[in-house]
């Protein structure tokens, strides 16, 4: 009954008001920012090849670039892997069209919340850097309550999704494919965990950049190959796309229930989930730099998110529409695999199964350094050691438990986070215009 009852307050939360609500904020955002993500795309761009010059500049924790670097691990996790395979499972191929669709929503939003968090950082009662929607809460009605909210919400998301998710996914494909007894590999991840998080900021940040270009480069190669492989699928592959993303029943033969509603809400709620663009995430991180140029660091980030979204998850959906997968039946990182072993044989699946443990491990490290600061700024900047504890529990049990059930409470905290932090977006949209619109000015 409280599985059940879970499920059904998750249906309601992400109904169509919420939807709306994520749309109607990236719609108004977009308009208010001068469309900031297509006309300052390229300057973005420029800023992460290394156009930045202060990118690596470090006055807070971490430096503006380790930010960058941080964040895009946290957003490319399994989400990219089985998160988009399940939208297409479901929605069929037009899934894909409108999870690139999204990507820009979620790019002014990623823009947005980065800006807001760098704008309004400060420093700590014991000195440290402190930033993220903690700090821009404070400064919109019921401000007294909302960071404290939010900080609460986002520790939990952290537990649960980025540590305790994480792990099941590692532990299930290491099990499956090499057959390591499940109890072994949940000490080799708390061995792993503990050895981070006890080195504090600056050795969760060294391994999750380390991480980063290993596992965003296997991707890339592995999955050009799938395409170049169907190069010839490859465009008939796009024009059922767009096909079925505006008469998914054409395609889908008629399924009950599957109207164009159904398959974006479908895809709005799993590139979100992907991407975690709105969510406040990025926020925390890039709050934790104390860099100067605000608006420098929220067009890196809203590349970062065009990378975890545009991108990747395209790539994904492309793969497994062009390959003639998505007819398989399979649905999640199986449904990948089928795609990839259409082009590497059996090898295909041992791909996906070493990204989805490369995937697991990036956004576990990740959320160590956002969970420690929620952690941080609830006590206080006390206790560090407690929040370390609980990380460890939390994916010792996701390496052994069958955490399905959870996944409906982790999408109600992962709409609390939401819904809190675009409602300050909103609330604070004319100051982001006042410093934003000069910007365009200047290139008139």
């Amino acid at each position: 009954m409280f599985s059940q009852l879970i499920n059904e307050l998750r249906n309601v939360i992400w109904g169509t008001p919420l939807l709306g609500f994520v749309v109607g904020t990236g719609i108004l955002t977009t308009v208010g920012l001068g469309f900031v993500q297509f006309r300052k795309f390229i300057t973005g761009t420029k800023l992460v090849l290394g156009g930045g010059s202060d990118a690596t500049a470090t006055v807070g924790e971490i430096s503006p670039l380790q930010a960058f670097l941080n964040a895009l691990s946290a957003s490319l996790g399994n989400g990219a892997i089985a998160g988009i395979a399940t939208a297409i499972h479901s929605g069929g191929p037009g899934a894909a069209f409108w999870v690139f669709f999204i990507g820009f929503i979620g790019m002014v939003l990623r823009f947005a919340e980065v800006f807001l968090a760098t704008s309004f950082s400060s420093i700590s009662s014991t000195g440290r850097v402190l930033g993220g929607p903690f700090l821009y809460l404070a400064r919109v009605p019921g401000g007294t309550f909302l960071p404290t909210f939010y900080a609460f919400a986002c520790l939990s998301y952290g537990f649960s999704s980025g540590c305790a998710m994480q792990c099941n996914s590692i532990s299930t494909a290491l099990n499956e494919v090499v057959g390591i007894p499940l109890a072994v590999i949940a000490c080799a991840l708390v061995a792993l965990t503990l050895y981070v998080l006890l080195g504090g900021a600056h050795r969760i940040i060294a391994v999750s950049t380390a991480i980063v270009p290993f596992k965003v480069g296997l991707f890339f190669v592995s999955c050009t190959g799938v395409l170049l492989y169907h190069w010839a699928a490859i465009i008939p592959a796009i024009g059922l796309i767009f096909k079925a993303a505006f008469a998914p029943q054409a395609v889908m033969g008629g399924a009950v229930g599957l109207s164009v509603q159904h398959v974006f809400r479908l895809s709005l709620t799993r590139t979100i989930n992907a991407s975690e663009a709105g969510l406040g995430t990025a926020a925390v991180i890039y709050g934790s730099t104390g860099s100067k140029n605000p608006i420098n660091d929220a067009l890196s980030a809203m590349i970062g998110t065009f990378i975890s979204t545009n991108l990747v998850c395209t790539m994904v959906a492309l793969t497994i529409v062009a390959s003639g997968a998505w007819q398989s039946g399979e649905t999640g990182s199986a449904l990948t695999a089928v795609a990839f072993q259409t082009a590497f044989g059996s090898i295909g699946g041992w791909i996906v199964s070493l990204l989805s443990i490369l995937f697991g491990i990036g956004v576990l490290v990740a959320y160590g350094f956002v969970g420690r600061q929620c952690w941080l700024f609830l006590t206080n900047d006390r206790f560090e050691q407690g929040f370390t504890v609980l990380f460890c529990a939390f994916a010792f049990w996701g390496s052994l438990a069958d955490v399905s059930v959870v996944w409906a409470s982790v999408d109600i905290v992962n709409a609390a986070c939401l819904i809190v932090n675009l409602f300050a977006i909103l609330w604070l949209l004319p100051y982001m215009r006042s410093h934003v619109m000069p910007l365009f000015q200047k290139d008139m």
